[in-house]
């Protein structure tokens, strides 16, 4: 796909409805590209901003010098002379600067744009790419921000509006009375123009404009695989997994946390919310080692292989002999669930070694689709040669505990739901807690998983004077948590 999809609109599903919500790109601003621009706006735009569009080469003279005339008589700018083309150009070099230079640069490209573009082709550039306010750019990404439309569902009033503000969009969107204003005197100039008759005319002047403003957001294109369901080249459209309700959700427990977080949301094996505090490619590129949260997955093997809770194994010395961090004092020997339920570090490398290390790799390596080169025998411990982003945590832990749930997960969940209750203060039966720290605290992870739901947070940076092992990470998302899903108490996970 590549450079194919920039300025692709996204959709959110909800049912049978969809809602566009993002735009594909690699910065700030959303600049969704039309497939099919309505050939009112060229319409309209002509006689507003450049009446001689079709005559003049890039520059218009006549309309300089009108310019120059009317700002000296009245000692003031009050016309800039600038046409389409010069418009366009502007906006393609980014450059609002009040320079002779600027303008040398503006004329320059201006009539660069009219030796390689056809007229046409110059209104179509101009409208994908001028400026709307805000981190909005291009006449798609404005009708679908103001109107939650595109542009093919806009009326004539819809359509005049747009134009309208696009002399001064920022003035004009917290100034809606004096864009009305200006709208009715547009529309008289269309009208004595004769590009509109007496009807539309009046009709435009009397249809009520309704604003739905529907914010967007600017999505990586290196993201879109991870979120796509269908693709339409053709309308430039991407139909997501995202569901509103979980993305939302995403984004708002970001904008609260008062530390760099990255959240995951996976629903039946398919993402269907996610944001992150440094970026929307963050959970997916950013690789790091994810401590303890592998060994919900060695316990499983343990129990397949036939290790019950009748063998203890040392919580204080290992078999490798490897000096380990643990996370609080426990007795000296465990068993597997106790072993869990506390993250013992000593025990889990000691149970891995009675399984055998091979084995153990060899199994974590199938499921979590990593190279087996690529694991060591710290991988135990959450260690791996590229580490694993916050999104492949999520995907593994989903797939996992909704598929094929037999006896051993189940006894997992029940160790992993009694971790919840301890760390959370709450007694639901179908939700589990799995968490896990790395590089000395400055990253923390939670895995909470509901029924057919993974929810996976990543938590950067170690703050100030927090030096336990998870600090206040759980307690400032849980409460959160369990306030959006709600949980289902009747619900049992089963087979």
């Amino acid at each position: 796909m590549n450079n194919e999809i920039d300025g692709f609109v996204i959709y959110n599903k909800s049912g049978k409805k969809q809602k566009a919500f993002a735009v594909v790109s690699e910065d700030y601003e959303c600049n969704a590209k039309s497939s099919n621009l309505p050939s009112l706006f060229k319409e309209f735009i002509v006689p507003i901003e450049d009446k001689r569009f079709f005559e003049h080469n890039g520059i218009d003279y006549r309309g300089i010098s009108r310019a120059m005339i009317r700002n000296l008589i009245n000692l003031k700018v009050l016309e800039g002379g600038s046409t389409i083309s010069q418009q366009l150009a502007r906006n393609i070099l980014r450059d609002n600067s009040r320079t002779i230079y600027r303008k040398i640069k503006e004329s320059f490209k201006a009539l660069n744009l009219e030796n390689n573009f056809s007229k046409d082709e110059i209104l179509n550039l101009y409208f994908d790419n001028v400026y709307f306010g805000k981190n909005l750019r291009g006449v798609r990404t404005a009708s679908i921000f103001y109107f939650d439309k595109e542009l093919e569902h806009l009326n004539k009033s819809e359509v005049l509006y747009l134009i309208t503000i696009l002399r001064g969009p920022n003035y004009y969107i917290k100034n809606t009375d004096k864009a009305l204003i200006r709208m009715k005197i547009l529309s008289n100039l269309l009208y004595q123009n004769r590009t509109i008759n007496i009807n539309q005319f009046r009709k435009i002047n009397r249809h009520p404009l309704h604003f739905n403003e529907n914010k967007l957001f600017s999505i990586k294109k290196n993201v879109i695989p991870y979120i796509t369901e269908s693709i339409n080249f053709k309308k430039k459209k991407i139909v997501s997994t995202l569901i509103p309700k979980f993305q939302n959700f995403a984004k708002q427990i970001v904008s609260d946390s008062k530390y760099p977080l990255s959240v995951i949301i996976i629903k039946n094996g398919k993402l269907v919310g996610f944001s992150s505090h440094y970026g929307s490619d963050y959970p997916f590129v950013f690789k790091s080692n994810v401590g303890s949260t592998l060994k919900p997955f060695l316990y499983y093997l343990a129990k397949k292989t036939g290790i019950t809770n009748d063998e203890k194994f040392d919580a204080y010395h290992n078999s490798l002999n490897w000096d380990v961090r643990e996370a609080s004092y426990t007795d000296k020997f465990l068993n597997i669930d106790e072993a869990l339920f506390h993250s013992n570090n000593n025990s889990f490398i000691n149970i891995s070694n009675r399984i055998g290390i091979d084995k153990s790799l060899a199994f974590l390596s199938t499921l979590l689709s990593i190279p087996s080169n690529e694991l060591f025998s710290s991988t135990i411990l959450g260690a791996t040669k590229y580490g694993i982003s916050l999104y492949q945590l999520a995907l593994h832990y989903n797939v996992f505990f909704t598929n094929d749930i037999d006896s051993e997960k189940r006894m997992l969940m029940e160790v992993l739901n009694k971790i919840f209750t301890s760390k959370t203060d709450i007694q639901i039966e179908n939700v589990f807690l799995k968490t896990g720290t790395t590089n000395n605290n400055d990253e923390r992870i939670a895995v909470f998983h509901e029924a057919d739901t993974t929810y996976a947070f990543l938590r950067n940076e170690n703050p100030e004077n927090d030096y336990s092992k998870e600090g206040n990470f759980i307690q400032s998302i849980s409460n959160k948590i369990i306030a959006f899903f709600k949980p289902n108490k009747e619900y049992k996970w089963m087979s």
